[in-house]
């Protein structure tokens, strides 16, 4: 599975009321969008158009590829359906990354909750296949541990 030649929905995000200005950038860029929100703009690509844009955009916040798309009633399926994908492949060994997200669940009232599943759910899947544990946590506690 090549991520850079795989087309999928890349999202990205930008302030309020930015979003006619991003349109522009991102067309001028020769993207053809499928959909305009309120903080950012949606379309379809792959890993190296992710590339593109992040070098060439200047009002986004931030550009994201998405790797799986589902829905989860609670943080069980979160990391049901996070165990599935196959992250040995894409992570590094030795690995690093860090989870963020915005949760909109009536069964998890806490996103950090929610950020812990999907870590749990990628740690072990890579250990399962590895053998190994990639390290995890924000920039900054990955400082003051290698400290």
């Amino acid at each position: 599975m090549s991520l850079y030649n795989t087309k999928a929905i890349i999202t990205i995000t930008c302030p309020k009321r930015l979003a006619s200005y991003l349109q522009k950038e991102v067309q001028d860029l020769g993207f053809e969008i499928e959909e305009i929100f309120v903080t950012g703009v949606k379309l379809s690509g792959t890993i190296n158009d992710c590339i593109k844009l992040n070098l060439n955009l200047r009002c986004a916040s931030q550009v994201l590829y998405s790797l799986k798309h589902f829905e989860a009633t609670d943080a069980d399926n979160i990391y049901s359906n996070v165990a599935e994908y196959p992250w040995e492949d894409i992570l590094p060994d030795p690995g690093y990354f860090s989870i963020t997200s915005n949760v909109n669940n009536e069964t998890i009232n806490n996103s950090m909750y929610a950020n812990l599943r999907v870590k749990d759910a990628i740690v072990d899947r890579i250990r399962d296949k590895k053998g190994t544990r990639p390290s995890t946590g924000s920039a900054l506690n990955s400082f003051i541990l290698e400290k």
